[in-house]
């Protein structure tokens, strides 16, 4: 069974292991910036990547390093970094690398607010925040006018209805019939919005809501995505394109 993912775990280069750090720290709600210039007592610092969660009381200042190197990361690089998070005044301090930590490196941390970390660890760590606050509501956003679309009862859209020609009116109860499940399925998406009683579960793996989408859609449909990130690409796509198709019909979004 693989992994469930936001994104592949193994970053083509260093800059791309430091931008996809950045953005799921942003997609979750913290302040991230990438190549943070600070002034400490010993000058300018550079960190590659410096997050705050403004939300939180005392505004917790997370320092990142991106280490994309084929070895663990030795104690002397932890020993710089505990002196830049002291410097930074930083309260967490993450170094994530493919290898993870030497055994003394690690050792090392126990005493500390630093954690060594592989890009995939790091995605686990942070996999439940994001995918609420990024996935399922990313693609909630775009789902509302196909709901009303395919509910059973809007008054709005019934009284659209009525004002087609009768063949128009066809073409509406066609794909209806087509896409209605579809749509109720992905109106899962927008629950979570109205009330915390409707969150979604993380599923175990992507092929879960790969097979709910897909029978939806009576398989007609395959999604390609591997991870997390390019599923909700997908499906933002193709509610797009399905809610297009209503629209197509009635000459505009109804629900404008």
């Amino acid at each position: 069974m693989n992994q469930l993912m936001i994104e592949n775990p193994n970053p083509r280069n260093w800059r791309a292991l430091q931008q996809g750090v950045c953005r799921i720290l942003s997609e979750i709600g913290l302040t991230a910036e990438i190549g943070k210039v600070i002034d400490t007592a010993r000058g300018a610092v550079e960190i590659d990547v410096l997050a705050v969660d403004m939300k939180s009381v005392d505004k917790i200042k997370y320092i990142i390093e991106c280490k994309n190197w084929k070895n663990a990361i030795p104690q002397t690089v932890v020993h710089a970094f505990t002196t830049i998070m002291h410097e930074c005044g930083a309260n967490i301090g993450f170094i994530i690398s493919k290898k993870g930590l030497q055994k003394g490196a690690l050792q090392y941390t126990k005493y500390t607010s630093i954690v060594g970390l592989s890009y995939a660890d790091f995605q686990k760590r942070y996999l439940h925040a994001w995918f609420e606050k990024c996935f399922v509501t990313k693609i909630g956003d775009y789902v509302d006018p196909l709901s009303q679309y395919v509910e059973i009862f809007n008054s709005r859209r019934d009284n659209e209805i009525d004002r087609l020609p009768k063949k128009k009116q066809k073409e509406y109860f066609l794909l209806l019939k087509k896409y209605q499940d579809f749509g109720m399925t992905m109106s899962f998406f927008e629950f979570p919005r109205y009330s915390k009683h409707f969150g979604m579960t993380v599923p175990q793996t992507i092929d879960e809501i790969k097979i709910k989408i897909e029978e939806s859609l009576d398989n007609t449909i395959l999604l390609k995505a591997v991870y997390l990130r390019d599923l909700m690409d997908e499906l933002i796509i193709l509610v797009k394109t399905v809610t297009e198709e209503f629209n197509t019909i009635f000459g505009k979004n109804i629900f404008v």
